[in-house]
């Protein structure tokens, strides 16, 4: 497990590019996306007691492109909404979740932490990712002059199926700031070169292609967290610490999230 704190006076990563929107505000390399997506996503209320699901609040999601399409994403949760008089009853999964990473970040167990049988505990998201976390990788705590988070690599599925390491591999941060006013959910595309190549969603099989039984499909698994593991951060296409910068360029010294409840309607800005 690694630390790292991350401070952004001078970056010199290419051509860089300050996006300003709400009062948050972030600086990416414009040489390496086509586009970002700015979306002001509008509060979603809990109409029903008993569904917790895809309800939050007023959020900001920026979500970047190359020319093939979607790269990844990070999105903006406020988590202090005046708006509303009790923000746990408001928004009880967003409460319980933030919660727990907030603890997570605070205690800074060793990471992975595993079950008995060599899987790995999930490591807690601020949404709900409605699939379960069967491969986690290259965990570390990071420090940035906003906050603090944490980053693995991860692959999820809804299914039994056994699914090749690269075939949905993504990297993500979730993170809080310092003043627990915000929290921040990061997802990004990636691969490495010494990865078996792989369709989107394609399968691992045998050598006489035929699906891996149970024990094998995790022996698989766990073998290959530790050969992603050795890999340096910067052999990840994009690189690990690109995207770690990426986030800790994030600014909130204007943010009123107060003003998104009412403002946000779902509004969409495209920046090239």
């Amino acid at each position: 497990m690694i630390t790292i704190y991350l401070c952004f006076v001078s970056v010199a990563w290419g051509q860089q590019k300050t996006l300003s929107q709400d009062g948050v505000a972030l600086t990416y390399n414009a040489s390496s996306y086509s586009k970002v997506e700015i979306v002001e996503s509008k509060k979603q209320s809990q109409a029903d007691p008993t569904d917790r699901l895809n309800v939050h609040p007023a959020n900001l999601l920026f979500v970047f492109y190359t020319p093939s399409g979607y790269a990844g994403s990070i999105t903006i949760f406020p988590l202090k909404d005046r708006n509303v008089e009790d923000s746990k009853a408001a928004y009880p999964s967003l409460a319980q979740r933030t919660t727990v990473l907030v603890q997570l970040l605070q205690d800074r167990p060793v990471l992975p932490q595993r079950y008995p049988d060599g899987t790995p505990r999930e490591i807690p998201t601020i949404q709900n990712q409605m699939a379960t976390q069967y491969f986690l990788s290259h965990e570390r705590y990071l420090d940035f002059a906003w906050g603090s988070g944490v980053a693995f690599l991860v692959q999820y599925s809804q299914d039994a199926s056994n699914y090749a390491v690269g075939a949905r591999l993504r990297y993500e941060i979730e993170a809080i700031s310092l003043s627990n006013r915000f929290a921040v959910c990061a997802y990004f595309n990636v691969a490495h070169p010494d990865l078996p190549h792989t369709e989107k969603d394609g399968l691992v099989t045998d050598e006489h292609g035929q699906d891996l039984g149970e024990v094998e499909y995790l022996k698989y698994l766990r073998g290959m967290e530790k050969f992603l593991d050795g890999k340096s951060d910067k052999m990840f296409h994009p690189p690990l610490d690109f995207i770690q910068k990426l986030v800790g360029s994030l600014r909130f010294e204007n943010a009123d999230s107060a003003a998104w409840d009412s403002k946000f309607s779902g509004k969409r800005t495209v920046v090239e």
